[in-house]
């Protein structure tokens, strides 16, 4: 065999493909078989890689491992595996956490929530927090659990108190397991949406299948029907009409919850997005017609999500924000999900203090109204937003009624194109930091208004300005992200007010050029809208408008300070082109391809080594403009150094965190770092199909298996990490978009069988050294001699070992005179 294998030698550059088959020889690394100095692995490696092959039948076999678990364990509420990382939020059907330990934590990512430790389980169905513990209402809240909580019964309780959050099931049942030793599976927080609150309860208390609870099945779309360009649509697209699950609700009712919606695009591959319209209707379709909803009997404070688009009431039934664009640009699909969150608030029973009700205006301990909201009033001053104060109403428990999001859209799909598609994503712009606020604040009636922030020439007009670079103003952590080209293409402007709004710009801040306006209708019909936002005007730009990212722009809003009015908003989107993106039906697929390549490049997994600072990307960035790791050190609410934390409005960050590689980058947070730039690796390459994406995932995959090469020089710690999570991270990455695209995939991303790639999409890095000098000179290399010294050597043993076996097994000839040996016989003694 090895005679053999020495033959067809020009044919074993293949053999590291043979190794990822094979696990008994993908330890033995192998080299560039054009390096003189790699033959003797070859030959070594060629060797035991025939053997295995022969001998894989009989030695391979698959065994069950059991994974065993020693240690505490990190609960984050809202992240179930099985579907995605939700978080803690109202609206939500939290399943009870089974076989926590005392050491493990439960942690809670607070965001316009707080959250309570419960006296009880019937407190916590009871919402009654007379007895509750205030644990956290900010930041990020990690609650360990201690072995005094045993002695307090076996289960622990924990619920939001912001608003009617609780009666939206935001709550918690954690229960505990006084076992000792290791344990095979871990804790975790797993949920269902679009439940009712009686079929959560049944859930919690064991009575209801999860699988069966979800009201997610009442929602439904019809077949996609084809259509022909229209005046509006310039292209041939399919419509579809749906309908959304019930939301119900009391008189003075009010709701912040999140729903699932029938998503009406495909999920396999983005499309084009046409023009999307929405609306609330009432009744049951099972009994009869469905009635349209009125603004002034159901209050859409704002919705949130991406099945339809439109911030608020302002966008009922009105397509401008969301109309098709002009082919070949638009927004594709692929990146947003079936979910949408609705901050309703049933207006009927209210009566003259409706506008104390739609603004989530505070009240005292009788239930009356009082002077502040739940934003930007130093008495409450506790910055979480009006929804800080959104409770019911009134106190009435019926009639209810069934509210439904009715909504229609229109799509693409780019084969039916004859031209690539130039993406368009939207970024967006708040003015609430310009007096420390982020999305929302108070108006105070023009009497407790500061000279600042009056109106010159109206002095009951409250007047907010925000300057600064378009990239600053319009990066940040809303859903198109850090703005990084250096030109920003504009195609559309839109805005999201409240009541009292007048107006709000965007203009160039050297020139005074106007750049947008977002002016506001208000209704007039008694019966349906007087003194509501019925639409806020939209400026698109044919051709776009393109404006340095770098130039100083302003951002102001107008806002009539006649009265109080709290919790509003003032927030600005621009539809943007993304730089250099030309996609069609190849890149539009939401699954990317993976291949094992021939070696491992880790400074193309690691463009900056170990460790990279996050803060440039971070929220103190974009809204506090802490941008700079030495500033953010040097502040007073900063304490520990590298080792401390920075004390902010959104709770205590670690300086580590943000500041990884400005702090040397100990070995603590070296892998959060590593993993930290695959992310944003796979983030940037792979936000499309293609072979950028494609060669990336590979690599990550090749560098994190043991038969892989080409890392030397780089340290172990490194490698260790990558070798842990590389797998896992490459197969994971190759399901682009939004993960729930991928929540009903048949084959999970660790079951994709990865092949290995065409040798001639990776062809090997020259070697520049002295041996491969000497060989293209000389065309010989003595150590092409070391296979004939090995067989030589193979030989002079096997010859060697007949000689030693023959004279081993020959028989004694006796000479002249000699005795022959004496054979004793049995019982004969020597």
């Amino acid at each position: 065999l090895f005679i053999l294998l020495l033959i067809v030698y020009p044919t074993l550059d293949h053999i590291s493909h043979i190794t990822h088959y094979y696990p008994l020889i993908q330890h033995f690394p192998i080299g560039n078989r054009n390096n003189p100095r790699n033959i003797m692995k070859y030959t070594m490696s060629a060797l035991l890689a025939m053997a295995a092959f022969l001998l894989s039948p009989v030695v391979a076999t698959d065994v069950d491992t059991e994974v065993l678990l020693e240690g505490p364990v990190e609960i984050v509420v809202g992240d179930d595996p099985d579907q995605f990382a939700i978080g803690w939020s109202d609206g939500v059907c939290y399943l009870p956490v089974k076989g926590a330990r005392a050491g493990d934590s439960v942690t809670f990512e607070l965001f316009g929530h707080n959250v309570y430790l419960m006296d009880s389980a019937e407190a916590m169905e009871d919402c009654d927090f007379s007895r509750g513990k205030l644990l956290a209402s900010g930041g990020d809240y990690e609650y360990t659990i201690t072995e005094k909580n045993f002695a307090k019964g076996s289960s622990l309780y924990f619920a939001c108190e912001v608003g009617s959050h609780c009666f939206g099931e935001q709550r918690l049942r954690v229960d505990l397991d006084a076992s000792e030793g290791p344990r095979t599976e871990a804790p975790v927080s797993k949920f269902v949406l679009g439940t009712s609150s009686l079929s959560c309860k049944a859930i919690r208390q064991g009575e209801m299948d999860p699988s069966v609870a979800s009201r997610a099945m009442e929602t439904e779309c019809s077949e996609p029907e084809f259509r022909e360009p229209t005046e509006a649509i310039d292209r041939p697209h399919y419509y579809r009409s749906c309908l959304g699950p019930p939301i119900t609700l009391t008189p003075g009712g009010v709701i912040n919850k999140s729903s699932v919606l029938s998503f009406p695009f495909p999920t396999d591959r983005r499309v084009l997005l046409g023009g999307r319209t929405w609306e609330f209707v009432q009744g049951d379709p099972k009994l009869g017609p469905l009635e349209p909803v009125e603004v002034n009997q159901l209050y859409i404070h704002h919705i949130a999500g991406s099945v339809v688009l439109g911030n608020g009431a302002e966008n009922i039934r009105r397509v401008e924000e969301d109309a098709a664009f002009q082919t070949p640009y638009g927004m594709l699909s692929g990146d947003i999900n079936d979910i949408m969150i609705f901050h309703l608030i049933d207006l009927r029973e209210t009566g003259d203090q409706w506008l104390e009700c739609l603004e989530c205006r505070c009240k005292d301990g009788q239930g009356t109204y009082l002077g502040f909201g739940g934003s930007g009033s130093e008495t409450f001053g506790d910055g979480t937003g009006g929804v800080a104060c959104c409770n019911n109403c009134t106190d009435l428990v019926g009639p209810t009624v069934d509210y439904r999001l009715r909504y229609n859209v229109t799509y693409t799909e780019l084969s039916d194109l004859d031209v690539p598609v130039k993406p368009l994503k939207y970024v967006l712009a708040d003015v609430a930091p310009a007096i420390d606020r982020y999305v929302e604040w108070d108006v105070p009636s023009y009497q407790n208004l500061t000279k600042e922030y009056k109106l010159e020439g109206n002095p009951m007009v409250q007047v907010l300005e925000r300057v600064g670079t378009l990239r600053d103003l319009f990066g940040g952590i809303f859903s198109g992200g850090k703005y990084t080209s250096g030109m920003m293409e504009i195609h559309r402007c839109a805005g999201h007010l409240h009541i009292a709004a007048i107006g709000m710009w965007l203009t160039d801040a050297l020139t005074g050029d106007l750049i947008c306006y977002n002016d506001v209708e208000y209704g007039s019909d008694p019966k349906a809208d007087v003194g509501f936002i019925r639409s806020i005007t939209v400026t698109n730009y044919d051709p776009p408008l393109k404006v340095l990212s770098d130039r100083k722009m302003k951002l102001v809003t107008h806002y009539d300070a006649t009265v109080l009015h709290t919790g509003v908003m003032g927030l600005i989107s621009l539809y943007v082109a993304e730089e250099g993106k030309d996609i069609g039906p190849a890149e539009a697929a939401l699954t990317a391809d993976i291949c094992a390549a021939p070696s491992c490049e880790v400074t193309d997994i690691l463009p900056n080594g170990r460790c990279n600072n996050a803060l440039e990307d971070s929220m103190l960035c974009a809204f506090g403009g802490l941008c700079d790791c030495t500033t953010l050190l040097s502040l007073s609410d900063t304490v520990g150094g590298c080792d401390g934390v920075y004390m902010s409005d959104f709770g205590n960050i670690t300086i580590s965190s943000m500041c990884a590689q400005h702090c040397g980058c100990g070995e603590d947070i070296l892998e959060d770092s590593i993993l930290e730039q695959i992310e944003e690796q796979t983030e940037e390459l792979c936000r499309y199909a293609g072979k950028e994406c494609t060669r990336y995932l590979s690599n990550v995959y090749t560098c994190s298996q043991p038969w892989a090469n080409g890392f030397d020089g780089f340290e172990k710690a490194v490698m260790k990490v990558v070798a842990q999570y590389g797998e896992r991270m490459a197969l994971e990455g190759t399901k682009l978009g939004d993960q729930a695209m991928h929540r009903y995939d048949v084959v999970k991303a660790e079951d994709v069988e990865v092949s290995p790639c065409d040798p001639k999409d990776y062809p090997p890095k020259s070697e520049e050294t002295e041996t491969k000098d000497f060989e293209r000179a000389n065309g010989f290399h003595p150590l092409y001699l070391f296979p004939v010294f090995v067989v030589g050597v193979i030989v002079g043993l096997f010859v060697l070992s007949k000689k030693l076996r023959r004279e081993k097994t020959a028989p004694t000839v006796l000479s002249e005179g000699e005795k022959a040996p004496t054979v004793l016989s049995d019982g004969e003694k020597v």
